[in-house]
């Protein structure tokens, strides 16, 4: 093959490979749902053992669903410590025209230019998952670049680049909920979200407030805490595994409590009450900032054990890695249920 279609290989190769995972394949058949098919790619999958198999099919026979389930699979795997989670927006339908993308992708190149000196350029591409959530990808310029490396013919060579960098807005219209990835402080990602809002909601987004928190940790304290769950969902048990504190008038001062992946459901809380009685610190005097939960799943996909363990991290006020892969959306459920992410109606 000539020397650029090789490239080309290997580049779909590696794309092929990324995708061919227990969430990359369900991200493939949760995104041919939503396309106007009357092919079932589920069904067409049952036919290919391995997942690497069934990930080169779809890129075969299906190439549209690929790449947009790729996309949405890289967003699944975003570094967790950039997401931010804000719970008080519009509960309205985003405006998707070409002008109020072109809005939103000019005001992030104004505000990044201004700002930090870069984003001269930037495209914003929107995507609907699951029917609910809508992704919009920002792509601003990054700074200015030197590529070091060999062009097609073999020749070694240093050239001017211009890479992108990502921001990512998931925004839910029921809730009123909005899920930002961002690389900044909390100053920045409140001034992305006041973007945002004017550009897609036609709406101004005050401050956040008390209502903004995304998510109330402190019912954890309690050892008794219930995590009730319904068996259609095949949960088999919930258990924390993991409190962060901080004290009460000294939040710098923080103790964090981990116990193994198996044992008692309320492990952690014995660690943690032997260790605060030494302390001489009461219950009221700290507040738990991040918490590790863990919840076990019947696997009905008849490959592998016969549990599927999913832990995630939710942290105070706004920050959460859970996705959007199914036993991650059964547990976003539970969240709002269990209190952990209070609704409208508990707070008022």
């Amino acid at each position: 093959m000539p020397e650029e279609k090789q490239e080309e290989v290997e580049r779909d190769c590696r794309g092929i490979f990324d995708m061919a995972s227990v969430e990359g394949v369900r991200t493939l058949v949760d995104e041919s749902k939503f396309h106007d098919s009357d092919v079932d790619i589920a069904t067409e999958l049952e036919a290919w053992e391995g997942l690497l198999n069934k990930a080169f099919w779809v890129f075969l026979r299906h190439r549209d669903i690929f790449d947009i389930a790729a996309i949405l699979d890289r967003a699944d795997h975003l570094n967790s410590r950039y997401w931010r989670k804000r719970k008080d927006f519009p509960k309205k339908e985003p405006d998707l025209s070409g002008e109020a993308k072109k809005e939103l992708g000019d005001a992030l190149r104004a505000y990044y230019r201004e700002r930090q000196g870069r984003g001269k350029w930037c495209e914003v591409e929107h995507y609907l998952r699951g029917d609910r959530y809508h992704y919009f990808f920002a792509y601003p310029k990054d700074y200015t670049d030197t590529f070091i490396g060999y062009d097609d013919r073999g020749h070694f060579e240093r050239r001017r680049q211009s890479p992108a960098f990502e921001v990512v807005f998931v925004y839910e219209p029921v809730d009123g909920t909005l899920d930002l990835y961002a690389q900044g402080d909390k100053n920045l990602k409140q001034d992305l979200q006041k973007l945002f809002g004017r550009a897609i909601l036609h709406e101004e987004i005050g401050e956040e407030t008390k209502n903004s928190v995304a998510y109330e940790l402190n019912g954890l304290k309690d050892r008794n805490f219930a995590f009730p769950t319904d068996p259609v969902d095949g949960v088999l048990g919930v258990r924390v595994r993991e409190l962060r504190l901080s004290v009460v008038g000294n939040e710098r001062k923080r103790i964090t409590f981990t116990v193994p992946p198996k044992g008692a459901q309320t492990d952690v809380h014995d660690l943690m009450a032997q260790a605060l009685h030494q302390e001489r610190l009461p219950l009221s005097m700290v507040n738990i900032t991040s918490a590790v939960i863990q919840m076990r799943f019947s696997n009905t996909s008849g490959n592998g054990r016969a549990e599927k363990t999913v832990s995630f991290r939710v942290s105070y006020p706004d920050s959460c890695n859970l996705k959007d892969m199914p036993e991650h959306l059964v547990a976003k459920k539970y969240l709002k249920l269990w209190g952990i992410e209070p609704t409208a109606l508990q707070e008022a």
